[in-house]
């Protein structure tokens, strides 16, 4: 079942020149989505907001979701990229953001970010985001959102109060060009979770620069149910996997091999059962 209402038109927010979109993935918590709706609607009543269930059907009362005034679809598969895109293509506004189902915005998330659009050459923003039970350190002027060139080191303090560009954003709080989504073809759905803001941080980074906005605060409340989220070892072995894709990607041959060799010996120490998985998918990539 493919459930949609229509939304208002995406119309500029207020103190900009540019109209703004929001899409939310979901997946087997369609009621969260609705939640963090309800939390964008306090500061943005016309807003277009376009909630993408992963799941093939949803016993959402139609009326619940016409009272936030949001699009809704379900898709057939699971793949937040492939939902993220779903969103993009249905979006009218000139940025796109991208909020978890279990973010909590304030009034600064959107308006903040969509001020860095001023500058012609961003692309890209991501916001702070602080999550639950998280311990912040006194000292947060610190970088975040920085890999290096052989993409052996990701740095993601996304709780830093320091104003930067940044290689990749945080998936729960960033918004993008639509025009450079566009430019890019989306998401890449071959990484389904995890790594795909990374991958689509440095493609886009091409065309412009990102920058990382303190200001632009949310709230991750990381609910514990639901969502793409697997076991620990299910999780562990989705980050090597397509951690292998990445490198054979985005870091040339064959210094991707060096890279490759580093992350083998981080892969035996912290989930060996993964090391297939982080090989199969990196020459995988050079075979298609």
């Amino acid at each position: 079942m493919d459930k949609r209402t229509q939304a208002t038109s995406a119309r500029p927010v207020k103190n900009s020149e540019v109209s703004a979109s929001i899409v939310i993935p979901t997946f087997n918590r369609p009621r969260l989505a609705l939640q963090a709706a309800s939390f964008i609607r306090k500061f943005h009543p016309d807003i277009q907001i376009t909630i993408i269930d992963q799941q093939n059907s949803s016993e959402l009362d139609t009326n619940e979701i016409k009272k936030l005034n949001v699009q809704y679809f379900n898709l057939k598969e699971v793949n937040t990229s492939a939902a993220k895109n779903k969103g993009v293509t249905e979006s009218n506004g000139d940025i796109i953001f991208f909020f978890d189902d279990d973010v909590e915005i304030t009034k600064n998330t959107i308006p903040a970010q969509l001020k860095q659009y001023d500058a012609e050459e961003v692309v890209g923003t991501s916001g702070r985001v602080i999550s639950d039970n998280e311990e912040i350190p006194e000292d947060t002027d610190v970088d975040t959102g920085r890999t290096n060139f052989m993409a052996t080191k990701f740095l993601q303090r996304f709780w830093s109060t320091k104003k930067q560009y940044i290689d990749f954003p945080y998936g729960c709080n960033m918004s993008f060009k639509k025009d450079a989504l566009t430019k890019v073809n989306g998401f890449d759905k071959r990484f389904p979770k995890i790594f795909e803001e990374i991958d689509l941080g440095k493609r886009t980074g091409k065309y412009g620069k990102l920058v990382f906005v303190p200001e632009a605060l949310a709230y991750h409340h990381k609910a514990t149910a639901g969502g793409t989220r697997t076991h620990a070892n299910g999780k562990m072995k989705m980050i090597f996997e397509n951690y292998g894709r990445y490198l054979a990607k985005h870091v040339p041959f064959p210094i991707s091999l060096i890279s490759l060799a580093i992350r083998t010996v981080s892969v035996l120490k912290q989930a060996p059962y993964a090391t297939p998985l982080l090989f199969k998918a990196y020459f995988k990539y050079f075979m298609r």
